[in-house]
C-alpha cells in the first residue's frame, strides 16, 4: 500500500471518530433510514390526513412517542405523528460520506493552504539565504579593509613617529644653522669694522705724515754759510 493510501485510510478513521459526537449531539431526535421516505401525518394512525413527508437521511426531533407512532419535528419545521420503523439512531451512511468528504475538503484546502505557506516559506528562507550570504562576504571584505586599515594605521603611526623625530632633528639643525649664520653674521661685522678701522687708521697716519711733510718742506731755511 502507498504511502497515499496509508494517509488516506488514517483520515478516514480520524474522521470517522470525529463523526461520531455528532450523532451524540443528536440523542434527541432520529434519522429517517437510507432508501426510504415516510409521511407525516396529524394524528398516530394510519388513516390520518397527511402533513408532509420526511426523506431518507432527514434530521426528525421527537417530542412523545405511542406505541409504533412518535411525534416529530421535520428541518422544515413541519410537525406531526410518524411510524418508528422507518426511523433509526443511526446516522445515515450518506451523512456519515457527506460530512467526510466536507471535512476530507476542509483538510485538503487547509493542507493545500499549507503547502503554500511552506513554499513562501522555503522562498523566504531561500531569500534570507541569499541576503545571509551577501552580508557574509561584505562582512569578511570589511573585515579585510579592517585589517588593512589595521596594518596602515601601525605603519602610520610608525612613519609619523620617525617624521616627528626628523622634524625634530631638522628644528634643532635649523636653529644651529641660525645661530651659526647670526654668529658668522656677527663675526662678518667685526672683520668689516676692524677693517675700517684699521684703513682708517692708515689713512689717518697718512694723512698726519704728509701735512708734517709739507709743514717741513714749507719751512724757511736758516741763513749759514755757502759751499
Amino acid at each position: 500500500m502507498t504511502n497515499s493510501g496509508t494517509k488516506i485510510i488514517v483520515v478516514l478513521g480520524m474522521l470517522f471518530v470525529m463523526a461520531v459526537p455528532i450523532r451524540d449531539a443528536h440523542a434527541a431526535g432520529l434519522y429517517v433510514r437510507d432508501g426510504v421516505s415516510a409521511v407525516i401525518r396529524e394524528f398516530p394512525y394510519d388513516n390520518a390526513r397527511v402533513m408532509a413527508t420526511a426523506q431518507a437521511n432527514d434530521y426528525l426531533e421527537i417530542f412523545e412517542g405511542r406505541g409504533e407512532w412518535l411525534r416529530i419535528k421535520t428541518p422544515k419545521g413541519e410537525e406531526g405523528w410518524i411510524q418508528n420503523r422507518f426511523l433509526t439512531r443511526t446516522m445515515p451512511k450518506k451523512l456519515v460520506i457527506d460530512q467526510l468528504n466536507e471535512k476530507i475538503k476542509a483538510l485538503t484546502e487547509e493542507n493545500t493552504a499549507l503547502q503554500e505557506e511552506n513554499a513562501q516559506l522555503q522562498r523566504d528562507s531561500r531569500e534570507r539565504n541569499y541576503k545571509m550570504s551577501g552580508f557574509s562576504k561584505e562582512l569578511e571584505d570589511a573585515r579585510k579593509q579592517y585589517d588593512i586599515l589595521k596594518q596602515e594605521s601601525s605603519r602610520y603611526l610608525e612613519l609619523k613617529s620617525r617624521y616627528d623625530t626628523l622634524q625634530a632633528q631638522f628644528k634643532e639643525s635649523s636653529d644651529r644653522m641660525d645661530q651659526l649664520k647670526r654668529e658668522n653674521s656677527r663675526l662678518k661685522t667685526s672683520e668689516r669694522l676692524i677693517f675700517t678701522l684699521v684703513g682708517g687708521g692708515f689713512i689717518i697716519i697718512g694723512l698726519v705724515i704728509g701735512t708734517l711733510l709739507q709743514f717741513f718742506r714749507a719751512k724757511p731755511k736758516k741763513g749759514g754759510y755757502k759751499f
